[in-house]
């Protein structure tokens, strides 16, 4: 009787040891395909989840709970966490440009081109220009500077048909492209810090830049120089989207200008520098 209880007492033992070992063995596995399955840079896993695939090289996550920006593969991302959307920055030559130089001015402009991987239609759907599913949305973005030197937008921000609109006439209204813009002010600087941007190294043309003519009956032209022939003229205070800019045979500036009128559509052309003002 003794020995049959100590029997069934070992086996019992036993049993026990030998649970505890095989959830020892599945604990230590589970860990270890957890730890194989998920990256181990939250980043990346967020960038994943939109298919991005690639390896970040700069990333400011964790600096903002509603999104960061991304460096992946030479393309820079905005990750919006707050509405569960990425676009990449299709001008960041522009912007950088832009915003490292002007910093240390009391206000400024932003305009740039996010393109919205499979955006839905909204109320600015008749902005910018669709490619399949992603959307090509310019935001052109008055900001102003804060008692931290913080950039926050000034008022309203404003979009336009065409992926570089030579008139910024429709305001933006929906609110998830508005957080995108402010998410992208908030970020900009800091990003621009870890990618390891620096004014200097951009180059301004050709470029997309908001212009505006200053005289009345100005040409503009096929090529730089009074010799092209006129296309049609500009007015006085008419706003114009400056591509590129170069001296002439005849010493003076030219500015390749693209302009949307409602009646004709698209112009593009060439106007003497002397009646076109940069805005900044």
């Amino acid at each position: 009787m003794t020995t049959n209880r100590k029997t069934v007492f070992l086996k019992f033992i036993s049993a026990i040891v030998t649970l505890t070992c095989m959830v020892a063995v599945l604990s230590a596995f589970s860990i270890s395909w957890t730890a194989c399955a998920a990256p181990s840079d939250d980043s990346t896993f967020e960038l994943h989840r939109f298919g991005i695939q690639g390896t970040v090289t700069a990333s400011t996550y964790g600096n903002n709970a509603e999104g960061f920006m991304a460096r992946v593969s030479d393309k820079n991302y905005i990750v919006d966490l707050k509405n569960n959307r990425v676009a990449s920055i299709e001008n960041d030559d522009y912007f950088f440009n832009e915003l490292l130089t002007k910093r240390e001015k009391k206000d400024g402009l932003a305009i740039v081109q996010f393109l919205i991987r499979n955006d839905s239609y909204d109320k600015e759907h008749h902005c910018g220009v669709w490619r399949g599913s992603h959307h090509l949305l310019p935001m052109y973005i008055l900001f102003e500077y804060d008692a931290n030197g913080n950039a926050v937008p000034e008022g309203r921000i404003f979009s336009g048909e065409g992926a570089a609109p030579g008139h910024y006439h429709s305001t933006v209204y929906e609110q998830k492209n508005i957080d995108l813009a402010k998410l992208f002010l908030n970020q900009a600087f800091l990003f621009a810090e870890k990618a390891g941007f620096s004014a200097a190294a951009v180059s301004k043309w050709p470029g997309n830049y908001p212009g505006m003519i200053t005289g009345n009956e100005v040409d503009i032209r096929t090529g730089p120089g009074t010799s092209y022939k006129s296309l049609g003229i500009f007015f006085q205070g008419d706003y114009v989207t400056l591509l590129n800019k170069l001296s002439a045979a005849d010493g003076d500036s030219w500015y390749e200008v693209k302009y949307y009128n409602k009646d004709y559509g698209w112009i593009q052309g060439w106007v003497n520098g002397n009646y076109i003002k940069e805005k900044e």
